[in-house]
């Protein structure tokens, strides 16, 4: 799946470039660029696209009793837990620093003890809090989390059949369309983020699960890869030109199943995508990295003790995510990996005879 390790990259830069965009524009002299930017928060959406179709790839035909759920449950926990619960450590001892009287790290709605509990659960996107606390990107761990718990009623739908799950998707896209045009509705449904965040990722998984059923087809379509490139550039185009985000959203869903559909041909990828998706690997510790840098390589050092703006800023912001690179191989390598192995141990024995787990799950 090289081109999906190729587009993970790419949303995860995504991600990172908009929240950095605040000290890209400190002189105001990158206002041209934030209609661009400000789109760039659904490239979370896309992936919970790719999520649902990579774990239906390993899983869609292996979770067949209680036992065998489990051990999805425990090698997800695995996958996700520890970089979250280490990075949500972080933000505790800044938050204690916070209340300690250090203005530095002053932010009393990230800092919400009370939703501390949900973090470490992480339920903490599905309404357990109503704003962003601690590691504010992890509510979409929160939401990825409640859809692997989902995932065996989610296998039942798209057993029942592509047409039905294609209608299901399309109509919970409908309702939360309709549930951002309500009266009191506080934002559209794609900037849900700790307040049911789990209720936006719904349909990008099950459009992700359907496109790995429908694979074998959507694999027999002409140019299928190139088609999502193009429809990705689109989707900047789109960005740069102020287009509705619901639309744009709409836009990332078709790149990613055009993408997935140029994998399942088989087809060679260009240079270009076999160069990015190597650090495809990198995507999570990215992701859960990047408001560490955040906090401290921009707010902290860069605005703070050195006081950068306009151009030096700037060059700080592309060091800073350039840094992120090797502490993200780090992480994957000395922490994440090690932790994920030992959890993994934990899970019972499974009976005699029982299919050993396949090599590369993710």
């Amino acid at each position: 799946m090289l081109r999906l390790d190729a587009l993970r990259l790419i949303a995860a830069l995504g991600v990172v470039v908009f929240h950095f965009n605040r000290y890209l524009d400190l002189d105001g002299r990158w206002d041209a660029v934030n209609h661009t930017v400000r789109a760039f928060n659904l490239f979370v959406d896309l992936f919970f696209v790719v999520s649902g179709y990579v774990i239906s790839s390993v899983y869609a035909t292996r979770i067949t009793s209680l036992g065998a759920y489990g051990d999805f449950l425990l090698k997800r926990v695995a996958r996700l837990g520890p970089l979250h619960w280490a990075t949500l450590a972080f933000y505790v001892v800044l938050a204690v620093l916070a209340y300690a009287g250090d203005p530095r790290f002053h932010d009393p709605a990230r800092y919400d003890f009370a939703c501390l509990a949900p973090n470490l659960l992480l339920v903490h996107a599905w309404g357990a809090c109503n704003h962003q606390t601690f590691n504010f990107v992890s509510w979409s761990i929160s939401a990825e989390w409640g859809l692997y718990l989902l995932f065996p009623a989610l296998l039942l739908l798209v057993r029942r059949g592509p047409v039905l799950t294609a209608a299901v998707a399309a109509a919970w896209l409908a309702l939360l369309f309709a549930a951002s045009l309500l009266p009191g509705a506080r934002h559209p449904f794609y900037e849900w983020t700790a307040d049911f965040g789990l209720l936006r990722a719904v349909p990008g998984f099950l459009i992700g699960m359907l496109a790995f059923r429908l694979r074998a087809r959507l694999a027999a379509l002409p140019a299928a890869g190139p088609v999502g490139w193009t429809l990705l550039a689109l989707f900047f185009v789109g960005a740069a030109l102020g287009a509705h985000k619901g639309a744009l959203l709409v836009n990332l869903y078709a790149a990613a199943v055009f993408i997935a559909a140029g994998d399942a041909s088989g087809r060679r990828p260009s240079a270009a995508t076999r160069a990015l998706a190597p650090f495809g690997q990198l995507t999570y510790s990215l992701y859960m990295l990047h408001p560490l840098m955040l906090s401290i390589g921009l707010n902290l050092i860069g605005g703070g003790m050195l006081r950068l703006t306009g151009d030096a800023m700037r060059l700080w912001v592309l060091g800073c995510m350039v840094v992120l690179f090797p502490l993200s191989y780090l992480s994957l390598m000395l922490f994440e990996r090690p932790a994920r192995r030992w959890i993994s141990t934990l899970r019972w024995r499974p009976a005699p005879g029982a299919a050993a787990p396949a090599a590369g799950e993710p």
